[in-house]
């Protein structure tokens, strides 16, 4: 019943977003069905992609689970008054059949008494997240009863940031309470960025013991179009040092940045003219508060600018020429550009009577408006992340650089991603550097959704470039977590010696020497190996590693070294010759497995029966994280 109502409501703007939410809906149901005994608690991971519709599934499993018998339900929203309100004002809309509570009908919920499904729409803020804690507490509703949370952005505030620390933090404090409020708990992590999340530990109680992925629909716009190999037309690529080179002199606009403001200006004509009473403009220069300010000023001089050009005659035709040229590059993809006259006189009009606005969107000045009316330029850094949706984006402006960036934090700002643009007139703004980085972390998620449409999360390792890491340091427990950096040599300190027969057999026609294999006979081979230390050797997670490469990788090349007739003492600290070191360490950019045949010779200390012992060294440029289970 409630299921079938919201799927009539969402179905009547899109059929193909009422098949996608049932599909998932199903696919979660049977998960909870398999792992949830109504005594404990379970968590699932629902995964999509950034702007692909979450809030959207999220209903459409609540109303499924209401079918169900579950009765109770707190939807988490990010810490935001006006994405709280959004979230609300969504649910209240489609769940006409639940009872939809803001987090101050707190006399309303205790009135109603869970007479009907009942769904809370709370923000992850310590004082409200205590608030309902202690009311729903207090109430004894939840006696005999399991609770279902549904956290949307879940890899953001939920987890404890001071697990390292062996403290709890106070978000992440204030969920585990809530959950064990009730006899048992469904707890629906939600998230297009997962890293986090997937490499929680199964102690910590915030690791998925499931996962569902939910495939975008047709219309949508995401990392393969703009981050795409070979480039898409879409990325203009801007100065290395835009940033710095303009805050030494802020007289000058950098060429990308005055680039991406006259696009912007045309694009808006072209919407103007078309009917279209919206469109957006995101400029992300870094995160300092300060340098915001600087481009706001500078756009603002800038678009003044443009517009005294229009009352000086040289001026004003050198303007439109810069137009032109950008209207010759945009009809190169939007072949159904308005002419370029019209194009030229709504420039003017709009320039006149200035139609553009700036915002400056950070922790001064948070958000709290609804960006789906005007022509709006909008420049902040944090902010312009996470939860965050922009009707119509379809010009962005990035130059935000650090050390050692993290790939969740940096794909979270990839507010170009949606429905409602129009592919032909996107143009992304970046430098070199910036566009290889987004490359790097659109392949390493597309290999991460791979596994797991593949094999859920069996065996799932995140594949990152050594220069990247997955997520923050400080959500992920150090003791746990289990990484394999590329260019090492590794092998079994104290191998069992029960695989001479085995890999004798799969290695019989080759002699000692140097191949090229695929990487099916390296996972066989590994896979017959073991170690009395278990810390020392991990074949599954070696075979894991080897399965996301040929993945990630379809042509990688993997190098077989064998050598027979080895004497090596039990305990020795080091196991390859320094010929076969020097030898292995040339194949800089493939898997590379050295396998001696050991004689085991009790005099060495073995048992006297020859085996075999490897030595395995992934790429340099790559490194596995996952977590170890203890």
């Amino acid at each position: 019943m409630h299921f079938n109502n919201y799927l009539s409501q969402v179905s009547k703007s899109s059929q193909e977003l009422g098949l996608s939410v049932t599909q998932t809906s199903n696919e979660v149901i049977i998960n909870i069905n398999t792992y949830f005994d109504y005594k404990s608690d379970v968590t699932g991971l629902l995964l999509g992609n950034v702007q692909s519709g979450k809030t959207a599934q999220m209903l459409g499993l609540i109303g499924k689970m209401a079918d169900e018998g579950f009765d109770l339900f707190i939807l988490l929203t990010t810490d935001n008054i006006y994405l709280q309100s959004q979230t609300l004002n969504r649910a209240a809309e489609s769940l006409t059949t639940l009872r939809v509570c803001d987090e101050n009908d707190d006399l309303n919920f205790i009135q109603t008494s869970l007479r009907k499904p009942t769904v809370l729409v709370l923000k992850k803020n310590t004082n409200v997240l205590r608030k309902w804690k202690n009311l729903i507490a207090s109430s004894k509703l939840l006696e005999g009863r399991p609770i279902v949370i549904i956290d949307d952005e879940a890899d953001a505030a939920s987890l404890n940031t001071l697990v390292n620390k062996k403290l709890i933090s106070r978000i992440n404090n204030h969920l585990f309470n809530i959950k064990k409020l009730a006899t048992s708990s469904i707890y629906i992590q939600v998230t297009a960025t997962p890293q986090a999340v997937l490499l929680q530990s199964k102690i910590s109680g915030w690791k998925p013991l499931f996962v569902n992925y939910f495939i975008p629909g047709n219309n949508y716009i995401g990392g393969d179009f703009i981050f795409s190999t070979p480039p898409s037309f879409c990325i203009k690529d801007t100065g290395e040092n835009e940033l710095e080179d303009f805050k030494r002199n802020t007289d000058v606009i950098p060429e990308g940045l005055k680039n991406s403001l006259l696009n912007f200006i045309l694009i808006s004509a072209e919407f103007k003219i078309k009917g279209k009473e919206n469109c957006n403009f995101l400029v992300h220069p870094s995160v300092r508060i300060a340098d915001h300010e600087i481009f706001a000023i500078s756009l603002g001089e800038n678009l003044n600018t443009f517009l005294e050009c229009l009352n000086e005659g040289a001026s004003k035709k050198e303007f439109f020429k810069t137009i032109k040229e950008i209207w010759v590059d945009l009809q190169k993809t939007q072949p159904d550009l308005s002419p370029f006259d019209d194009i030229k006189q709504t420039v003017d009009e709009m320039l006149n009577r200035m139609d553009f606005s700036i915002f400056v969107l950070n922790s001064k000045s948070p958000f709290e408006k609804n960006y789906n009316r005007g022509y709006n330029i909008i420049i902040g850094g944090n902010s312009l992340g996470r939860g965050i949706t922009f009707s119509h984006l379809q010009i962005v402006y990035y130059c935000r650089k650090a050390k050692s960036p993290q790939a969740d934090t940096f794909w979270q700002h990839s507010r170009i991603f949606g429905y409602d643009r129009i592919k032909g007139l996107i143009r992304v703004y970046l430098p070199p550097t910036l566009l290889e980085l987004f490359t790097e972390i659109n392949k390493a998620n597309r290999l991460l959704i791979n596994q797991i449409i593949n094999n859920g999360l069996e065996g799932l390792q995140l594949i990152y470039p050594s220069n990247i890491k997955p997520t923050r340091k400080n959500v992920v427990d150090n003791s746990t977590l289990n990484m394999i950096s590329g260019g090492i040599n590794i092998f079994p300190l104290d191998p069992t010696e029960e695989n001479g027969k085995v890999i004798d057999e799969m290695v019989y026609e080759l002699k000692d020497g140097v191949y090229r294999v695929d990487g099916k006979l390296a996972i066989n081979i590994l896979s017959n190996v073991k170690d009395q230390i278990s810390s020392s050797w991990d074949s599954k997670k070696f075979t894991a590693c080897i399965k996301g490469l040929m993945l990630e990788r379809p042509h990688q090349i993997f190098s077989l070294i064998i050598r027979r007739n080895r004497n090596i003492s039990k305990g020795t600290r080091t196991l390859l010759s320094p010929n076969d070191r020097v030898l292995g360490d040339t194949f800089t950019n493939h898997t590379t497995l050295t396998i001696y045949r050991l004689n085991g010779n009790k005099e060495s200390g073995w048992k006297g029966k020859p085996f075999w012992i490897p030595n395995i060294k992934f790429p340099e440029d790559v490194c596995f994280y996952d977590t170890i289970d203890f």
